[in-house]
């Protein structure tokens, strides 16, 4: 399709109807206005939908894990992950509740289906089974935390360091990750935990996501003592349980709100709080 061709917006609702909105002539040139057309567009469309039949209070489970969720406010902010989850839930016309537990138990409300879904949470083939991922709601670069003059190896790929002592938080998918390619790690229970660790020289790499990890880094006073190395980047999803009753219309009502937070600037006026 042309950018000249007639755009359409369609969600198909539960009593198998069709609402669409169609944006005659919209192209990558045109101006700020016609995309806030689009979004205002679609939040008619999904007030719409939210009228359409009785709503419920979804439960979601998360780990404390700023900046994408906190257990408790920090200066005001919960987190960005955790305030576009609930805005955009909140548009598609559910109340919800977010739980904040280990991250083990976290992953096992998932498998079980007592929860809606879960924050902030990274793809991989093992939780394919019992995970419908939303789109992208974030995303965080992987790498490795050193000491500071630490003398060895600076990592440019995980095989740099394949041979070295390296270590993770238990249950991540970056830990995964280091074990489908043969490392064995020494797990840490939390991030915090994995920092003090790594700072005490019980293992010399630590891998995990550099968003978060800078801001406890910092929390903990021990910016100066630590240097990274990226690796690669990888996104966050809102991932929703197979296993919950009803699941699939409430990710196809989530993703459609979360493109218009995107469109209407709320996603970017959220993310520039933390910044």
């Amino acid at each position: 399709m042309s950018d000249n061709d007639r755009k359409y917006l369609a969600i198909n609702t539960k009593l198998g109807k069709h609402f669409i909105f169609s944006i005659h002539g919209i192209s990558i040139g045109d101006t700020m206005f016609k995309w806030k057309l689009l979004a205002l567009s679609s939040f008619i469309l999904l007030a719409v939908l939210s009228s359409a039949d009785e709503r419920g209070t979804l439960s979601i489970a998360a780990e404390h894990y700023p900046p994408y969720e906190m257990k408790e406010p920090i200066n005001g902010l919960r987190g960005f992950d955790y305030e576009v989850s609930v805005k955009a839930l909140s548009i598609a016309g559910y109340e919800t509740e977010v739980e904040f537990l280990p991250w083990k138990r976290v992953i096992q409300y998932a498998e079980k289906g007592i929860v809606v879904g879960i924050l902030s949470c990274a793809f991989n083939k093992e939780r394919e089974n019992y995970i419908i991922f939303s789109d992208p709601i974030s995303a965080a670069v992987d790498g490795f935390y050193v000491r500071k003059k630490f003398s060895g190896p600076k990592p440019t790929s995980l095989e740099d360091v394949k041979e070295e002592r390296v270590g993770s938080v238990f249950g991540y998918a970056s830990t995964q990750e280091l074990e489908s390619i043969g490392f064995v790690p020494m797990t840490a229970r939390n991030t915090e935990m994995a920092i003090s660790l790594l700072l005490k020289k019980r293992f010399d790499y630590l891998y995990i996501g550099q968003q978060s990890t800078d801001f406890i880094i910092k929390e903990l006073g021990v910016s100066d003592l630590l240097d990274f190395y990226p690796i690669h980047k990888i996104d966050y999803h809102l991932c929703f349980s197979k296993r919950y009753e009803g699941i699939k219309p409430i990710v196809k009502a989530f993703n459609a709100a979360l493109l218009v937070l995107r469109k209407n600037g709320t996603y970017r006026a959220i993310h520039d709080k933390y910044k």
